[in-house]
Protein backbone atom coordinates (compact mmCIF):
# COMPACT_ATOMS: atom_id res chain seq x y z
CA UNK A 1 0.00 0.00 0.00
CA UNK A 2 1.39 3.29 -1.00
CA UNK A 3 1.96 6.18 1.61
CA UNK A 4 0.61 9.48 2.01
CA UNK A 5 2.50 11.33 -1.02
CA UNK A 6 4.25 8.44 -2.15
CA UNK A 7 3.85 7.00 -5.36
CA UNK A 8 4.45 4.18 -7.47
CA UNK A 9 5.95 3.59 -11.27
CA UNK A 10 6.29 0.68 -13.08
CA UNK A 11 8.57 -1.97 -11.87
CA UNK A 12 12.34 -1.89 -12.19
CA UNK A 13 12.98 -5.15 -15.19
CA UNK A 14 16.13 -7.05 -16.33
CA UNK A 15 15.52 -5.06 -19.40
CA UNK A 16 15.55 -2.08 -18.16
CA UNK A 17 19.19 -2.46 -16.50
CA UNK A 18 21.27 -1.35 -19.04
CA UNK A 19 19.21 1.91 -19.28
CA UNK A 20 18.90 2.21 -14.73
CA UNK A 21 20.62 5.27 -15.61
CA UNK A 22 17.81 6.91 -17.48
CA UNK A 23 15.17 4.74 -15.38
CA UNK A 24 16.61 5.87 -11.81
CA UNK A 25 15.96 9.65 -13.20
CA UNK A 26 12.27 8.77 -13.90
CA UNK A 27 11.80 7.41 -10.85
CA UNK A 28 13.62 10.31 -9.11
CA UNK A 29 11.01 12.54 -11.25
CA UNK A 30 8.01 10.44 -10.25
CA UNK A 31 8.79 11.32 -6.73
CA UNK A 32 8.82 7.57 -5.99
CA UNK A 33 9.71 6.29 -2.46
CA UNK A 34 13.30 6.35 -1.36
CA UNK A 35 13.72 3.00 -1.62
CA UNK A 36 12.85 2.56 -5.23
CA UNK A 37 9.79 -0.27 -4.80
CA UNK A 38 10.60 -2.73 -7.14
CA UNK A 39 14.79 -1.65 -7.64
CA UNK A 40 15.86 -4.80 -5.07
CA UNK A 41 14.39 -7.27 -6.94
CA UNK A 42 15.49 -6.54 -10.19
CA UNK A 43 18.75 -5.43 -8.85
CA UNK A 44 19.21 -9.32 -7.47
CA UNK A 45 18.20 -10.68 -10.52
CA UNK A 46 20.81 -8.85 -12.62
CA UNK A 47 23.53 -9.77 -10.00
CA UNK A 48 22.77 -13.39 -10.18
CA UNK A 49 22.57 -13.16 -14.34
CA UNK A 50 26.27 -13.46 -14.33
CA UNK A 51 28.52 -16.50 -12.62
CA UNK A 52 29.39 -15.91 -8.76
CA UNK A 53 31.60 -17.24 -6.16
CA UNK A 54 28.06 -19.23 -5.01
CA UNK A 55 24.80 -19.58 -6.58
CA UNK A 56 21.54 -17.72 -5.63
CA UNK A 57 19.80 -20.63 -3.77
CA UNK A 58 23.08 -22.03 -1.72
CA UNK A 59 23.95 -18.03 -0.94
CA UNK A 60 25.53 -17.89 2.81
CA UNK A 61 27.72 -15.70 4.26
CA UNK A 62 29.91 -18.61 4.94
CA UNK A 63 30.50 -19.64 1.92
CA UNK A 64 30.51 -16.45 -0.56
CA UNK A 65 33.61 -15.98 1.67
CA UNK A 66 35.21 -19.51 1.06
CA UNK A 67 34.84 -20.90 4.36
CA UNK A 68 34.60 -24.21 4.89
CA UNK A 69 32.77 -26.15 5.64
CA UNK A 70 29.87 -23.27 5.41
CA UNK A 71 28.61 -24.09 9.21
CA UNK A 72 29.61 -25.26 12.73
CA UNK A 73 25.77 -25.79 12.66
CA UNK A 74 22.72 -25.67 10.40
CA UNK A 75 21.65 -21.97 9.79
CA UNK A 76 18.40 -20.66 11.61
CA UNK A 77 15.47 -20.29 9.07
CA UNK A 78 13.46 -17.04 9.51
CA UNK A 79 10.63 -15.66 7.78
CA UNK A 80 10.86 -14.61 3.61
CA UNK A 81 13.82 -16.79 3.32
CA UNK A 82 16.50 -15.46 5.90
CA UNK A 83 18.47 -17.37 7.66
CA UNK A 84 20.18 -16.55 10.86
CA UNK A 85 23.98 -17.52 10.43
CA UNK A 86 26.90 -18.22 12.99
CA UNK A 87 29.19 -15.27 12.70
CA UNK A 88 31.99 -15.88 10.11
CA UNK A 89 34.97 -16.56 11.07
CA UNK A 90 36.70 -13.38 9.55
CA UNK A 91 34.30 -11.18 11.57
CA UNK A 92 34.86 -13.27 15.34
CA UNK A 93 37.71 -11.11 16.16
CA UNK A 94 35.49 -7.57 15.41
CA UNK A 95 31.87 -8.56 16.69
CA UNK A 96 30.47 -11.10 19.65
CA UNK A 97 27.59 -13.61 18.24
CA UNK A 98 24.81 -12.99 20.06
CA UNK A 99 22.78 -16.48 18.37
CA UNK A 100 25.79 -18.14 19.44
CA UNK A 101 24.86 -17.18 23.08
CA UNK A 102 21.18 -18.87 22.83
CA UNK A 103 17.60 -17.33 22.92
CA UNK A 104 17.44 -18.21 19.09
CA UNK A 105 13.41 -18.76 19.17
CA UNK A 106 13.69 -15.06 20.83
CA UNK A 107 15.88 -13.57 18.22
CA UNK A 108 13.83 -15.26 15.08
CA UNK A 109 10.48 -14.04 16.77
CA UNK A 110 12.15 -10.53 17.08
CA UNK A 111 13.03 -10.61 13.45
CA UNK A 112 9.63 -12.18 12.25
CA UNK A 113 7.86 -9.62 14.46
CA UNK A 114 10.03 -6.75 12.86
CA UNK A 115 9.32 -7.57 9.00
CA UNK A 116 5.73 -7.13 9.84
CA UNK A 117 6.85 -3.37 11.11
CA UNK A 118 8.55 -2.91 7.43
CA UNK A 119 5.13 -3.39 5.37
CA UNK A 120 4.88 0.64 5.34
CA UNK A 121 5.21 1.64 2.05
CA UNK A 122 6.37 -2.11 1.06
CA UNK A 123 9.80 -1.21 2.57
CA UNK A 124 10.18 -4.57 3.24
CA UNK A 125 10.30 -5.74 0.30
CA UNK A 126 13.55 -4.37 -0.38
CA UNK A 127 14.98 -5.91 2.70
CA UNK A 128 13.40 -8.89 1.56
CA UNK A 129 14.91 -9.18 -1.58
CA UNK A 130 18.65 -7.49 -0.37
CA UNK A 131 18.78 -9.49 2.67
CA UNK A 132 19.39 -13.24 2.60
CA UNK A 133 21.79 -13.99 5.46
CA UNK A 134 21.37 -12.20 9.04
CA UNK A 135 24.35 -12.60 11.65
CA UNK A 136 23.06 -11.11 15.04
CA UNK A 137 25.51 -9.67 16.92
CA UNK A 138 26.28 -8.14 20.27
CA UNK A 139 25.44 -4.71 21.73
CA UNK A 140 27.58 -2.53 23.77
CA UNK A 141 24.21 -3.05 26.33
CA UNK A 142 20.86 -2.29 26.79
CA UNK A 143 19.61 0.96 24.65
CA UNK A 144 22.22 0.18 22.28
CA UNK A 145 22.21 -0.76 18.61
CA UNK A 146 24.69 -1.50 15.80
CA UNK A 147 24.48 -2.80 12.46
CA UNK A 148 26.94 -3.18 9.82
CA UNK A 149 27.32 -4.67 6.59
CA UNK A 150 30.29 -4.64 3.54
CA UNK A 151 30.26 -4.03 -0.10
CA UNK A 152 32.14 -6.91 -0.88
CA UNK A 153 29.56 -8.87 0.61
CA UNK A 154 26.17 -8.58 -1.20
CA UNK A 155 23.39 -10.23 0.42
CA UNK A 156 24.54 -10.27 4.15
CA UNK A 157 23.86 -8.12 7.10
CA UNK A 158 25.24 -7.85 10.90
CA UNK A 159 23.08 -6.62 13.53
CA UNK A 160 22.05 -6.24 17.05
CA UNK A 161 18.73 -7.67 18.22
CA UNK A 162 17.41 -5.43 20.94
CA UNK A 163 14.77 -8.60 22.24
CA UNK A 164 12.41 -6.91 24.94
CA UNK A 165 13.83 -3.71 25.11
CA UNK A 166 12.30 -0.19 24.79
CA UNK A 167 10.82 0.35 21.20
CA UNK A 168 13.09 -2.80 20.24
CA UNK A 169 10.94 -3.37 16.84
CA UNK A 170 11.08 -0.17 15.65
CA UNK A 171 14.93 0.15 16.43
CA UNK A 172 15.60 -3.37 14.82
CA UNK A 173 13.21 -2.13 11.85
CA UNK A 174 15.81 0.86 11.28
CA UNK A 175 19.12 -1.69 11.49
CA UNK A 176 17.31 -4.27 8.99
CA UNK A 177 16.33 -1.45 6.22
CA UNK A 178 19.42 0.64 7.13
CA UNK A 179 22.12 -2.17 5.90
CA UNK A 180 19.21 -3.67 3.17
CA UNK A 181 19.60 0.30 1.36
CA UNK A 182 23.41 0.41 1.65
CA UNK A 183 23.26 -3.24 -0.34
CA UNK A 184 21.04 -1.72 -2.68
CA UNK A 185 22.86 1.20 -3.29
CA UNK A 186 26.12 -0.95 -3.87
CA UNK A 187 24.47 -2.73 -6.24
CA UNK A 188 22.92 0.66 -8.17
CA UNK A 189 26.71 1.45 -8.03
CA UNK A 190 27.54 -1.25 -9.85
CA UNK A 191 25.23 -0.03 -12.74
CA UNK A 192 25.80 3.63 -12.91
CA UNK A 193 28.31 5.27 -11.08
CA UNK A 194 27.51 8.02 -8.41
CA UNK A 195 31.60 9.55 -7.50
CA UNK A 196 34.04 10.71 -10.14
CA UNK A 197 37.07 11.25 -7.86
CA UNK A 198 36.89 8.05 -4.91
CA UNK A 199 39.89 10.27 -3.36
CA UNK A 200 37.33 12.79 -2.28
CA UNK A 201 36.09 13.78 0.92
CA UNK A 202 34.25 15.03 3.55
CA UNK A 203 32.86 15.68 6.87
CA UNK A 204 30.71 13.17 8.17
CA UNK A 205 27.56 13.44 11.06
CA UNK A 206 27.45 9.68 11.24
CA UNK A 207 30.97 9.36 12.14
CA UNK A 208 32.08 12.46 12.85
CA UNK A 209 35.18 12.53 10.74
CA UNK A 210 36.45 13.25 7.17
CA UNK A 211 35.05 10.68 5.41
CA UNK A 212 34.86 9.09 1.09
CA UNK A 213 32.48 10.90 -0.72
CA UNK A 214 30.54 7.78 -1.72
CA UNK A 215 30.28 7.30 2.23
CA UNK A 216 28.75 10.54 2.45
CA UNK A 217 25.87 9.52 -0.04
CA UNK A 218 25.04 6.04 0.88
CA UNK A 219 24.70 8.01 4.43
CA UNK A 220 22.25 10.34 3.30
CA UNK A 221 20.51 7.65 1.46
CA UNK A 222 20.17 5.50 4.13
CA UNK A 223 18.61 8.15 6.62
CA UNK A 224 17.15 9.77 4.16
CA UNK A 225 14.72 6.79 3.84
CA UNK A 226 14.46 5.77 7.06
CA UNK A 227 13.06 9.37 8.22
CA UNK A 228 10.53 8.63 5.01
CA UNK A 229 9.23 5.34 6.42
CA UNK A 230 9.67 6.82 9.94
CA UNK A 231 6.83 9.16 8.47
CA UNK A 232 4.73 6.75 7.67
CA UNK A 233 4.63 4.71 10.53
CA UNK A 234 3.65 8.47 12.20
CA UNK A 235 1.11 9.08 10.17
CA UNK A 236 -0.51 5.84 10.59
CA UNK A 237 -3.78 5.76 13.17
CA UNK A 238 -2.40 2.18 14.29
CA UNK A 239 0.74 3.48 15.80
CA UNK A 240 0.68 4.07 19.73
CA UNK A 241 1.39 7.27 21.32
CA UNK A 242 4.13 5.41 22.87
CA UNK A 243 5.94 4.90 19.55
CA UNK A 244 5.00 8.52 18.31
CA UNK A 245 7.46 9.83 20.79
CA UNK A 246 10.03 7.68 19.50
CA UNK A 247 9.49 8.63 15.93
CA UNK A 248 9.21 12.65 16.54
CA UNK A 249 12.68 11.94 18.74
CA UNK A 250 14.06 9.59 16.07
CA UNK A 251 13.30 12.20 13.24
CA UNK A 252 14.42 15.22 14.82
CA UNK A 253 17.70 13.11 15.04
CA UNK A 254 18.36 12.14 11.67
CA UNK A 255 16.86 15.49 10.39
CA UNK A 256 19.99 17.52 12.36
CA UNK A 257 22.26 15.21 10.59
CA UNK A 258 21.39 15.56 7.15
CA UNK A 259 21.30 18.90 7.86
CA UNK A 260 25.32 18.53 7.91
CA UNK A 261 25.44 17.38 4.58
CA UNK A 262 23.29 19.55 3.36
CA UNK A 263 25.39 21.15 0.37
CA UNK A 264 26.50 17.68 -0.21
CA UNK A 265 24.74 17.72 -3.92
CA UNK A 266 26.95 20.64 -5.14
CA UNK A 267 30.06 18.40 -4.64
CA UNK A 268 32.22 18.97 -8.29
CA UNK A 269 33.24 14.77 -7.56
CA UNK A 270 29.62 13.73 -7.65
CA UNK A 271 28.41 12.35 -11.12
CA UNK A 272 25.40 13.31 -12.67
CA UNK A 273 23.48 10.57 -11.58
CA UNK A 274 24.77 11.11 -8.48
CA UNK A 275 24.32 15.06 -8.30
CA UNK A 276 20.36 14.07 -9.16
CA UNK A 277 20.19 11.47 -6.35
CA UNK A 278 21.68 13.69 -3.80
CA UNK A 279 19.56 17.04 -4.81
CA UNK A 280 16.49 14.83 -5.05
CA UNK A 281 16.95 13.20 -1.32
CA UNK A 282 17.97 16.77 0.60
CA UNK A 283 15.38 18.63 -1.50
CA UNK A 284 12.99 16.06 0.08
CA UNK A 285 14.14 15.68 3.34
CA UNK A 286 13.70 20.12 3.49
CA UNK A 287 9.93 19.69 1.65
CA UNK A 288 8.41 16.90 4.21
CA UNK A 289 10.80 17.93 7.52
CA UNK A 290 11.24 16.21 10.72
CA UNK A 291 9.84 17.68 14.24
CA UNK A 292 12.43 19.40 15.79
CA UNK A 293 14.59 18.49 18.70
CA UNK A 294 12.47 21.12 20.93
CA UNK A 295 8.94 19.23 19.70
CA UNK A 296 10.77 16.07 20.87
CA UNK A 297 11.58 16.71 23.90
Amino acid sequence: MAGRGLHWSIPFTRSTMADIGVELDARIAAGEPFWLPGLADALVEDFWSTPQATTQTGYTTARWLGEMPPFADAPHNSREGLTIEPLPKVFQGRFRDAAAMGSHIAIRAAIDTTLTQLTAGDAGGTVTHLVRAIHVIEAPGPGYDISHSEPSIPFSIFVSVPVGERHGTLRLAESLLHEALHLQLTLLERHVPMVLDTAATGYSPWQQSQRPLSGLLHGLYVFAAIDQWLALLDAAPSTSSEDRIYLTRRRAEIAEEIADVATLADAPSLTPTGHHLASWLLTSQERTGAPSHQAAR
